[in-house]
């Protein structure tokens, strides 16, 4: 397991698809995804961060990207940000 993984793990996200993907259930309609992907011109992965919601029949309802393409180290801090806001917020 990458260091990558291991910090994500520690945030509470469930590791999809090791260093590219990841999730953390809010509540049984909402979650936040991590998704890396390799873009032309960085010699690195580049991540997007969002949450969305979906209805109970599984369609998805909102999405609202925080962040997008973006290196790993901005994308864990503002993800470390996030969830400190909202466990102040009472949100978790």
């Amino acid at each position: 397991m990458s260091a990558v993984d291991k910090r994500f793990k520690s945030l509470g996200f469930n590791v999809g698809i090791p260093s590219l993907v990841f999730v953390r259930s809010l509540s049984r309609d909402c979650m936040l995804v991590v998704e890396g992907e390799r873009i032309k011109g960085f010699a690195e992965y580049r991540y997007t961060f969002y949450k969305t919601r979906y209805l109970p029949d599984g369609r998805m309802t909102s999405l609202k990207v925080y962040m997008e393409n973006q290196s790993i180290k901005r994308v864990l801090h503002r993800v470390a940000s996030f969830l400190l806001f909202l466990e102040k917020t009472k949100q978790v």
